[in-house]
């Protein structure tokens, strides 16, 4: 008998789901015409090195964005890449593949903090001027926008893409490298 009233239940929801989804589905504008999805270019296959060259991209692509620089850190740092496939050496049959790394540097412009505003209303003050009602407006930075391109050669050895230069784990000052961190990353799971 319980197992029967269950049961029931269990059915009564099931159809009442039903007809709320039905309900929704008509509501939804059958009418309107379907968004146009963007095409999304086919990788080559994975056992390619065309194909393991391009998820390498997508793992870097991916890292560079982890890897920007943080918020409210004054520094404005874009950075992209993309790469040319070039054809195998003489004597050899496997390709390889340069690696090209833009960033583009520059100074976030900063804008005056509450300290900065107090010492100009102290200052009008002191020359018996009223303080400014304006808010504060952005300084100037006088700083150009700096642009770096890296290369970084790639070898095919049959299996895996690889640097065809080690990278220096560390920076002089004894920072950790982003390059060393971005290929890491990215050449890791090729």
């Amino acid at each position: 008998m319980a197992y029967a009233a269950v049961r029931s239940c269990e059915t009564r929801r099931w159809l009442t789901c039903l007809f709320v989804m039905a309900a929704v589905a008509s509501l939804a504008g059958c009418d309107s015409k379907p968004a146009k999805i963007p095409s999304v270019p086919a990788l080559p296959p994975n056992d390619t090195p065309e194909g393991k060259l391009a998820r390498v991209m997508q793992r870097l692509d991916s890292a560079i964005v982890t890897a920007q620089a943080a918020s409210g850190s004054g520094v404005i740092s874009q950075r992209r890449a993309f790469h040319k496939l070039l054809s195998p050496p003489a004597g050899s049959e496997f390709p390889e593949a340069i690696v090209f790394i833009e960033t583009k540097r520059a100074l976030a412009p900063q804008a005056l903090n509450a300290a900065a505003q107090a010492k100009l209303q102290e200052e009008a003050e002191k020359q018996g001027k009223d303080a400014p009602d304006a808010p504060a407006k952005t300084l100037k930075v006088d700083d150009e926008q700096q642009v770096e391109v890296a290369e970084f050669p790639l070898a095919y050895d049959g299996q895996r893409w690889k640097l065809v230069k080690e990278l220096n784990r560390n920076l002089e000052d004894g920072s950790p490298s982003t390059e060393y961190i971005l290929f890491d990353y990215a050449l890791d799971a090729n």
